[in-house]
This record gives structure tokens, C-alpha cells and sequence, in this order.
């Protein structure tokens, strides 16, 4: 579930602009190195809140936090097809950022982490190996899109797959109460197995 889920969000957000800043610029008659300033500034946010959502998975689990995720990405990407300046395109990219420090691979990881304490290994590199086709569902996908909806419609698109597909998804992680006996049994083990 992770895995899918994860796709979707690198795809929709990390992979977008390769595709898609050159029609933004375009259309909206800002320079392509601008969108790609307001992606820079997406990823500056999600470093800022990067902590501060590992700091709710520590407390909640992971659940609410990868699913109040899928909303932002499809509140960032609604926002961006509807910008017609550039100060639109630098806020919706400021609200993925939001959604990206939130809900990619560290937000995904910490969860699985909660769910299974030390047997997460395997799902992790399952969870990477699976979303690490994010680039090669998300480019073609995103120029198809582009090709046939226009890049208003994509943005649109990929709002909608983090609705239909990746908050279904989220949603079907355990909640945090159903995670605390593997992290006490993880915590027991080692207890053991130090003394």
C-alpha cells in the first residue's frame, strides 16, 4: 500500500516539473527557471516541516499524517492549475512543500518504523524498491497527461489519484494504537537481548 502510495506522491510532486515547467512557463509568460525556483522553495518548506511531522508520527503514528498528506497534494496541485502569476505558482509549491516533507519517503519510513519496530527493514526496501518507479510511471504519465488535458488538467489529474488512489491507501494503515504492541514486543526483544 505504501509503496503505490509513495509513487504517487514522488511522481505528482518531486517528478512534476521535468515534465511540466515548460508549459507552465509558457502559459503563465514566466521563465522556466522561475518554476523551477518555486519548486526549490517547495523543498525548502519540506525540510522545514520535516521534523515537526516526524514529531506527529512519534506521537499519532503515521496514519493521519500521510493522509492529512494526500489532501495538501491535491490542495498544492488544485492551486497550481488554477495560477495565473508566478507568486501563484511559488505559494502552490510552498503547500507541496508542505505535503512532501510530510508524505514522502521519511514520513512513509517513520511509519513503517511505528507499525513494526525492527522487522520494518524489509518493508522499507520493499516500500523503495516499489516507489523508485516513480519517475517511470510519473514522466510518461505527466506528458500524456500534459499532451491531451493540457497542464492545468494534469495538475487536476494527479489531485484526484492523491483522492481516489493514495488517501484510500493511507487510510488503510494501521492506527497508532494498533501499532504500540510491536514497538513494546521490539522494545522487550532488546531488553532481552541486553541482558
Amino acid at each position: 500500500m505504501l509503496g503505490v502510495a509513495q509513487t504517487l506522491a514522488w511522481a505528482s510532486s518531486y517528478y512534476l516539473p521535468a515534465v511540466l515547467a515548460g508549459a507552465i512557463s509558457k502559459d503563465i509568460g514566466i521563465s522556466t527557471s522561475t518554476v523551477f525556483g518555486a519548486f526549490s522553495v517547495a523543498l525548502l518548506v519540506a525540510a522545514g516541516i520535516g521534523p515537526v511531522a516526524g514529531r506527529r508520527i512519534d506521537r499519532l503514528g503515521g496514519r493521519p499524517v500521510l493522509i492529512a498528506s494526500n489532501l495538501v497534494f491535491a490542495a498544492g496541485l488544485a492551486v497550481l492549475s488554477l495560477s495565473t502569476h508566478a507568486s501563484h505558482v511559488f505559494a502552490a509549491w510552498a503547500l507541496m512543500g508542505l505535503a512532501m516533507g510530510s508524505g514522502l519517503y521519511e514520513a512513509a519510513f517513520a511509519t513503517v518504523v511505528r507499525l513494526h519496530g525492527q522487522d520494518a527493514r524489509r518493508a522499507i526496501t520493499g516500500i523503495t524498491l516499489f516507489a523508485g518507479f516513480a519517475s517511470t510511471v510519473g514522466w510518461p504519465l505527466s506528458a500524456y497527461l500534459e499532451s491531451t488535458v493540457g497542464w492545468r488538467g494534469a495538475c487536476l489529474a494527479w489531485a484526484a489519484m492523491h483522492l481516489l488512489i493514495g488517501l484510500p491507501l493511507n487510510m488503510l494503515l494501521p492506527r497508532a494504537s494498533q501499532a504500540a504492541p510491536a514497538q513494546k514486543s521490539t522494545a522487550t526483544a532488546q531488553d532481552v537481548g541486553a541482558g
